[in-house]
């Protein structure tokens, strides 16, 4: 076994403390706190006793700590499982400049260095190792063989769960792993979830009896604003307001927003830089560097940036698009204010952005003859794994319908489904193209290119091809240079035409887990997954509606808050009702509500929110008429509701079931339309009847005169009565109601 890496600190000075297990000493010698944060006491000293445990805690709260304390009380090595690399890195340099023997292995690092650092952890030199979900193939769980594992410490364990906001079918694998390590203490991490979520963790990494610390969701440093705009432009003008100077962060759902808010605001004369997965991979680390360093405060970019990203004195978050999940927004607006100092983050709300978030739902979720298409044509390429790019496994579908977008949506299921695994990037081929390779050019290539091209010409001319498949990793290996001279070398030569390249990351590996079984798919799983998204979606778009920002986050992810009102996000200064649990209906809502029911009963069969909206404030929309809805007894029938304001109560009578609600995917003028469905259900007919006289249900304030202001005056008084003034509404909108 090798020795142990020269530029890491030897911790046998302090070895004495960590086998004492005095925690308090470990937390002051060895990471120079004075005290622990709350909660984490009770977290540590019983992870660095061995037992199993859920942390559940809010960004910024000391998370990492809770298993990063206990590697170093405990004997052996901690692995830790973390998904992304800048993460890694980050965490990585942050312990070793406190002393502290820890490191990565991922696909950053050239081979040499991946086996020196195996070799290390082989010989017991790293308290702690940061590795990839993806790392652990059979060759690396053999390498682990014989190696003390202290802790088992999975970062980010909301991706395990399906019905997490970011699941990632590698994190399943863990379960398996943690089996084949020997079933060591093991710690799951988490600023996001529900306790659906909880239980879909400690499901797939069989800890039935780890104890659950759920240490709250609140930021009471962080000032919650939900502003409504109406356009792009809006959008790019109320901005300036909120940022100030910075640090902010401003997120988008798509690239091209990211594009047009960074064009916007830097047409303002505001210094903002524009981060997504488009822009080259020296672009985005000149843009993550310069937000660190605070020569760019400024970065418009899509939920690609943030998680690596360890910013303390980020003032603003500001969501320009709707987020997909309660989830998401969560830890995205997590990233505000670390510092503990009052920071802002607002959701611009316009109510069509959300048609963005069910787009991405339908790519999400492919039609099942997209998916065993997908599969057939993995399967006709005759060789597995499939090294293919997905433009070209696009074409080999042969239908006008397929894109990329589509196919990756199809692989994500048959990963899921258990039928296929996505290799590695490291463990992927390039492939080049041998273009000039019976030459004999003019000018030949210098330097390393030279020796990288009669390399490949070689290669050719002994698989007599002109085409090759190789990892780069290995080629730079046998070539005795770098990684990234070998690609350097590549892209020269492919620049002067010697040669084409699409490199891994372009040429996915596909291995065919069952290549000779028939596809068999989960049609109601799948269909339970889709819909659930829809619901988080959903549930998204009731932050924005809702009367207390803090009370709605914190009861959605299933804790009790204190109070009806924190008094200090912006719904709460500008008097909006408090949501209230369910309740009988007065005489005047009782009417409303049937009216609605009426409207339902009579169009004949089911219709989506928005169609039943539009028959009952009596709206001359093309789609309407076509149905001859206006001849209807029903049409119109709350006309002095907005169309807004009737969805709201349909989501309302969902909620309290007497409506049901579905997603469903139809052909359309020819296309195939994915869209929300709501039904009669008997307890609506039995309220329609009024043969129902204990239904109650959470009535939403709505109302033509129900406008509260969307940006929250300056503090003047004490806030109006949100209650009274919604029930003031509600009291005008029944008077103009027609009967």
């Amino acid at each position: 076994m090798s020795s142990p890496p020269s530029d890491l600190a030897n911790p046998a000075d302090l070895a004495d403390i960590a086998t004492n297990g005095a925690l308090d000493q470990i937390l002051h010698a060895r990471f120079g706190h004075p005290a622990f944060r709350p909660s984490q006491r009770e977290i540590v000293e019983h992870i660095a006793e061995g037992e199993d445990a859920l942390v559940v805690m809010p960004t910024g709260a000391g998370k990492s700590l809770c298993y990063q304390l206990p590697a170093l009380a405990r004997s052996g090595t901690t692995l830790v499982i973390s998904p992304l690399v800048a993460l890694m890195k980050d965490q990585v340099d942050g312990l070793q400049a406190q002393g502290i023997a820890a490191t990565f292995i991922n696909s950053s690092i050239s081979p040499d260095v991946r086996r020196q650092r195996i070799a290390g952890l082989q010989d017991g030199a790293y308290e702690l190792v940061y590795v990839a979900p993806e790392r652990f193939s059979p060759r690396f769980l053999e390498a682990l063989q014989g190696v003390e594992i202290g802790l088992f410490a999975v970062d980010e364990a909301h991706c395990l769960s399906q019905w997490g906001h970011d699941f990632r079918p590698d994190y399943l694998r863990l379960g398996k792993v943690r089996e084949a390590l020997g079933h060591p203490p093991t710690v799951a991490l988490t600023a996001t979830a529900t306790p659906r979520v909880q239980e879909d963790i400690l499901k797939h990494l069989n800890l039935p009896d780890a104890r659950r610390f759920i240490t709250g969701f609140d930021r009471p440093n962080l000032s919650l604003e939900v502003i409504e705009v109406t356009s792009l432009a809006d959008k790019i003008a109320t901005i300036p307001g909120i940022i100030g100077q910075g640090p902010a962060l401003i997120y988008c759902a798509t690239r091209k927003n990211v594009d047009k808010i960074a064009s916007g605001l830097q047409a303002a004369g505001i210094h903002a830089q524009a981060y997504h997965a488009g822009l080259d991979h020296e672009q985005r680390i000149r843009v993550q560097d310069e937000f660190m360093s605070g020569a760019a405060p400024i970065v418009v970019a899509t939920n690609a940036f943030g998680m690596g990203v360890d910013k303390d004195n980020v003032r603003a978050v500001v969501h320009v698009d709707l987020p997909g999940s309660v989830e998401a927004y969560y830890q995205e607006i997590g990233r505000a204010g670390r510092d503990g100092k009052p920071s802002r983050v607002v959701l611009l709300f316009r109510e069509s952005d959300r048609r963005t978030q069910e787009f991405f739902i339908r790519m999400g979720h492919p039609e099942p003859a997209q998916i065993h298409a997908t599969w057939r044509a993995l399967q006709s390429q005759k060789m597995n794994p499939v090294w293919i790019s997905l433009d070209r496994l696009s074409d080999a579908l042969q239908d006008p319908d397929s894109n990329p977008r589509t196919v990756a949506s199809c692989l994500y299921v048959l990963q899921r489904a258990g039928q296929v695994r996505r290799i590695n990037p490291t463990e992927r081929r390039g492939r080049i193209s041998l273009t000039h390779k019976h030459l004999q050019p003019k000018r030949p290539p210098e330097g390393l290119r030279l020796q990288v091209w009669e390399w490949l010409r070689s290669e050719g001319i002994r698989c007599r091809s002109d085409t090759l498949l190789l990892r780069p990793d290995v080629a730079a290996d046998i070539l005795n240079m770098g990684r990234d001279q070998f690609t350097g070398a590549l892209r020269g030569l492919e620049s002067r035409g010697w040669i084409t390249y699409d490199p891994p990351e372009r040429t996915g590996g596909i291995e065919l887990l069952k290549p000779n079984e028939p596809l068999v798919l989960d049609l109601e799983g799948m269909r339970v997954r889709r819909n659930h998204e829809y619901g988080q979606l959903d549930k998204m778009v009731g932050y924005a509606r809702s009367g207390c920002r803090r009370v709605y986050l914190l009861e959605y992810f299933g804790q009790t808050a204190p109070w009806d009102r924190c008094g200090d996000c912006d719904a709460c200064r500008s008097g909006k009702a408090v949501a209230t649990g369910p309740a009988p209906m007065t005489e005047d809502q009782a009417i409303v509500v049937r009216k609605l029911l009426s409207t339902v009963a009579r169009m004949g069969k089911s219709f989506s929110p928005r169609m039943v909206a539009k028959v009952a404030t009596g709206s001359k929309d093309k789609a309407v008429r076509a149905f001859r809805f206006e001849r209807l007894p029903a049409f119109g029938c709350l006309r002095s509701f907005s169309t807004h304001e009737v969805e709201l109560l349909i989501s309302a009578l969902v909620e309290a079931q007497a409506l049901a609600s579905e997603v469903v995917t139809r052909q359309i003028g020819g296309e195939s339309r994915t869209y929300r469905e709501v039904r009669m259900t008997d307890q609506g007919k039995d309220l329609l009847t009024q043969s129902d006289t204990r239904f109650e249900m959470v009535f939403p304030g709505v109302g033509p005169a129900r406008h509260a202001p969307t940006r929250p005056p300056p503090a003047a008084g004490p806030a109006p009565d949100g209650d009274l003034v919604a029930q003031l509404n509600m009291l005008v909108a029944l008077l103009r109601a027609p009967e």
